[in-house]
């Protein structure tokens, strides 16, 4: 081979990999798909701001099994420290469409187009809430696939910007809010399982920005038994310690203590609901909103509720 044959040759090397770089680039590694698994688990959590400087706490839960589908949703005012509405309800849903739910007046869908999630809650009070959030993230807050166990799946990320609308009763008008962003939790099963896995979770918001989360999985074949993570003010991860101990005092106070960096929060105007157990945290000048969940994921008995509709899906306009 000649010397213009290796310059020719060279030159065509210099192209394709300027076009691989290029191709490499258009493809979006922040953007976000959602599970299609037929046993899954959906969170979101965090606080609002209104414009008018008004705080709100919520978490929105939703569980999939195969055609069954279970939904808890909570909204609170974070000055009072009172629970605006807190629903719960169950449903199936033959041949459900992918990301586009209704269970009961809760509702939850994705959209691809644009990555993002809307869920919310109407009333027939005339509370309720719609959640926009997105879940374009910044590259070093990118959510990252963890195994739990064989077949197990999960994902905990804070999501880009949030903006909605909620009201909280007749005598209230409907308010614009947002939140820089929020707390998202998806765990799946990607293989068939010969048993049920129990799932407790923690998902912390404090009035800084700052927050953190654990999700633990007590069983002797679990690949990562404890999941732990943070975040300061400005939503840049931060290392925090895997160890982290909660536990309910007699007189109803939930403690919740991180070993590193080293915090004491103790959980009170507590709600419960089924699986859920939710509140107001405060450590000196620290003060936020938690949630505490204990889920089961894979084929199990449908949660006890005072009815069970049978419905269809249907599209939600907001």
């Amino acid at each position: 081979m000649n010397l213009m044959q290796w310059a020719k040759l060279f030159i065509c090397l210099l192209m394709f990999a300027a076009t691989g770089s290029y191709a490499e680039e258009e493809l979006d590694p922040q953007s976000f798909l959602p599970t299609d698994a037929l046993h899954a688990n959906w969170i979101f959590s965090g606080v609002v701001t209104s414009e008018n400087g008004d705080h709100y706490s919520y978490f929105f839960q939703m569980q999939r099994d195969g055609d069954k589908f279970h939904a808890i949703t909570a909204l609170f005012d974070s000055q009072s420290k009172q629970v605006i509405l807190l629903d719960e309800d169950a449903a199936i849903i033959p041949d459900a469409k992918a990301y586009n739910w209704q269970v009961g007046r809760a509702f939850l869908r994705f959209n691809p187009i644009n990555d993002s999630w809307i869920f919310g809650l109407k009333t027939k009070d005339n509370k309720g809430f719609n959640f926009k959030v997105d879940m374009l993230s910044q590259l070093e807050n990118n959510p990252a696939v963890q195994d739990l166990r064989p077949g197990v799946e999960l994902i905990v990320s804070q999501t880009s910007h949030l903006n909605g609308h909620l009201q909280a009763g007749d005598d209230s008008k409907e308010q614009f809010v947002m939140a820089k962003s929020a707390w998202f939790r998806q765990v799946w099963l990607t293989k068939p399982q010969d048993k049920t896995h129990p799932l407790s979770g923690l998902l912390c918001r404090f009035n800084d920005g700052s927050g953190f989360y654990s999700v633990n999985m007590p069983e002797e074949d679990a690949l990562r038994g404890a999941v732990s993570g943070s975040c300061d003010a400005q939503g840049m991860a931060t290392v925090m310690s895997q160890f982290i101990n909660v536990r309910e005092a007699k007189d109803g106070l939930w403690h919740i203590r991180v070993s590193s960096p080293a915090h004491h929060l103790v959980l009170s105007d507590v709600i419960k609901q089924n699986s859920v157990i939710a509140g107001f945290v405060s450590e000196g000048a620290l003060s936020g909103f938690c949630m505490l969940s204990r889920d089961v994921l894979g084929e199990q008995k449908a949660p006890v509720l005072a009815a069970e509709k049978v419905i269809a899906t249907s599209s939600i306009k907001l």
